[in-house]
């Protein structure tokens, strides 16, 4: 079962001990800016070790954004992540909050709504704004950066979507956006397995716009300065991708699913999410999906084992 068997050697990195944990100084969950003197600021993932995106730090990103892209005098926007990470997702030990209200609270606003907000003032932002990729963008990293209007790689960076393997899916709008920007043969696999992706198959699918060849914000301010905004909620899923769902794309994905991960429910959802992304309807009602099914993967049995077992291997 292969979507079972991947999952924790591929999050093993993110599965840190505690006591690697521990050599961390205690830092502050939060978004640091710097405006440079051509006008770009810069926004700083800082939650060290992988910059996760636990709540203080969502609530900074959010208003900082917000504050730049009203400020006249900047004149586009960097986010990148401190140290050798972009960011490695939701802060999963916060579930717990998310489940407490129980699934009832949840009927006007879906689990996941704190994402899409913070997603969303990204990819409204009147200023362009650039994801500096300077190391592993997972989850919802990959999610921050497909809000940004643009993507500038490191070399030695990848990007994928492991939420499948903790029985859920990316519910930062991930499921709508990534059909955007790649074929179908590349998104389905990265939702369905939780596969990464390295800099040049990121590059040739789509995904990120550039590969840095010096310092990463420095490329990825001359792109902000010199390209207009591009949000992907603007864009079109392409006619390629289109035609191969209309063409049971999507059917065939969901049997192979289905057939080497027997009982398990993400990969159904997902699909659906990506059938909602792809068969006519706006950006906005594939949210819609989206989010619905990830609250209801987020109360289910399943996902709640997954991540017991995501927990004990730390």
């Amino acid at each position: 079962a292969f979507l079972v068997e991947i999952p924790f050697r591929l999050w093993r990195w993110w599965a840190t001990p505690v006591a690697f944990l521990d050599n961390f100084p205690a830092v502050a969950m939060t978004t640091k800016c710097a405006v440079r003197p051509d006008g770009v600021a810069v926004v700083t993932l800082e939650n060290a070790p992988v910059n996760s995106l636990c709540k203080t730090l969502i609530v900074s990103l959010q208003e900082n954004v917000a504050k730049l892209s009203a400020d006249p005098a900047v004149k586009g926007i960097v986010i990148t992540g401190a140290g050798n990470f972009f960011c490695g997702g939701a802060e999963i030990s916060e579930f717990a909050q998310l489940l407490g209200p129980g699934p009832e609270a949840y009927k006007e606003r879906h689990a996941s709504q704190q994402f899409h907000d913070v997603m969303d003032v990204i990819d409204a932002s009147p200023k362009t704004v650039v994801a500096a990729i300077n190391g592993m963008a997972l989850g919802g990293g990959l999610e921050v950066a497909l809000a940004c209007h643009y993507r500038v790689i490191s070399p030695k960076a990848s990007v994928g979507f492991p939420e499948v393997q903790l029985g859920l899916l990316p519910g930062g709008e991930g499921t709508q956006r990534i059909p955007r920007v790649a074929p179908l043969e590349v998104a389905l696999p990265m939702l369905l397995t939780g596969a990464p992706q390295k800099a040049e198959k990121a590059k040739k699918a789509g995904i990120v716009d550039a590969i840095a060849s010096g310092d990463i914000v420095e490329e990825a301010a001359k792109m902000a300065l010199s390209k207009p905004p591009a949000p992907i909620s603007k864009r079109p899923v392409p006619n390629a991708t289109r035609f191969k769902v209309y063409g049971g794309g999507l059917d065939g994905a969901a049997a192979q699913a289905v057939a080497k991960a027997k009982g398990m429910i993400a990969p159904e959802a997902i699909i659906e999410c990506v059938r909602a992304a792809c068969t006519g309807g706006s950006f906005k009602e594939g949210l819609q999906v989206e989010g619905r099914e990830f609250t209801k993967l987020l109360f289910s049995v399943q996902s709640g084992a997954l991540r017991h077992l995501f927990f004990s291997e730390k």
